[in-house]
């Protein structure tokens, strides 16, 4: 398994036929916030269900399949420690015919510890113990339901309007279909983030590590890019790659799908691929949404490696 904002999805979302959507994840992930922008698209939402009741509720599905109203399910760690009995559920009812979705939303560690340090919320699992140590535990009791997920979204760095937005690109049917597209930065130091549709390597292009001045700072910040795009050969770059870019939205979108992600990568993700990404973010596209994730940003290692 995003900066959500990366989204992966397993199967096409078709807005019309879906019967159920389960939205889960991690706490703190954005999970209140999708089902409000389901509810006010119009779907019947319930949400902390418990597990024993689940099979019930399928059944009851029957009903408003036939009525034609659509359905959403939160579940979260607070349903119960045995979901791994609710991913079976899930299993059983899909091999039935039923159509349903799994929405997972996922953060990282670290987004998900300023959270709830900034709203000074309990984690579900108790307050006795380091938040860290309960958000591993979460990650590992809800790993059957991220196995069976269908859509998993990275809401690292979303804002709740742009999660609000994915949520209407999908599953809304009085709207036009958003693209959503994932722009990501990283560190080829750490790795090539996965799955990605499309990815850029610019450690060929000058590097703003290499100034005293500029070293601090980071790839959002106006003075480096100011510096970085100055480069005649950055300029070439970014001409070609904003046509490639372009182009490639363009017919992704033509092809009805609903996501795609881009990854632009540098030596330690902090200057040369968050300036690239943060600079496409501000480009304004008919039918596009940017979701915007800096996976490398803030590495305490970073001091020590070229961005």
């Amino acid at each position: 398994m995003e900066a959500l904002s990366i989204i992966q999805s397993n199967t096409p979302i078709c807005p019309q036929s879906q019967e159920i959507i389960v939205i889960t994840g991690y706490s703190g992930a954005g999970k209140s916030t999708v089902l409000r922008a389901l509810e006010d698209i119009g779907f019947f939402c319930v949400d902390n269900l418990p597990i024993a009741l689940v099979s019930q509720f399928f059944e009851l599905i029957e009903h408003f399949q036939t009525t034609g109203q659509r359905v959403a399910l939160g579940i979260d760690i607070r349903a119960g420690s045995n979901l791994e009995l609710l991913a079976e559920k899930i299993g059983q009812a899909k091999k039935s015919g039923l159509k349903i979705t799994v929405f997972f939303l996922a953060t990282e560690l670290p987004v998900l510890l300023k959270r709830f340090q900034e709203t000074r919320r309990n984690h579900p699992l108790g307050s006795n113990t380091p938040i860290s140590e309960l958000i591993d535990q979460e990650r590992k009791i809800l790993e059957p339901l991220s196995a069976l997920a269908d859509v998993v979204v990275d809401t690292d760095q979303c804002t709740p309007n742009q999660l609000r937005t994915i949520v209407r690109s999908y599953f809304a049917q009085d709207k036009n279909t958003l693209l959503v597209v994932h722009l990501i930065s990283f560190g080829y130091k750490y790795g090539v983030p996965s799955p990605c549709n499309f990815v850029y390597d610019v450690r060929s292009l000058p590097n703003p590590y290499f100034i005293e001045k500029y070293r601090p700072l980071d790839g959002t910040n106006d003075l480096l890019r100011e510096f970085f795009f100055g480069h005649s050969e950055v300029q070439e770059y970014w001409l070609y790659l904003t046509q490639f870019i372009d182009f490639s939205i363009k017919k992704i979108y033509s092809e009805g799908r609903s996501f795609v992600t881009i990854a632009i990568g540098c030596t330690g993700g902090r200057h040369r691929s968050v300036a690239l990404v943060h600079q496409l973010a501000q480009r304004e596209m008919k039918d596009v949404v940017f979701v915007v994730k800096h996976r490398d940003i803030d590495r305490e290692s970073m001091h020590n490696v070229g961005g």
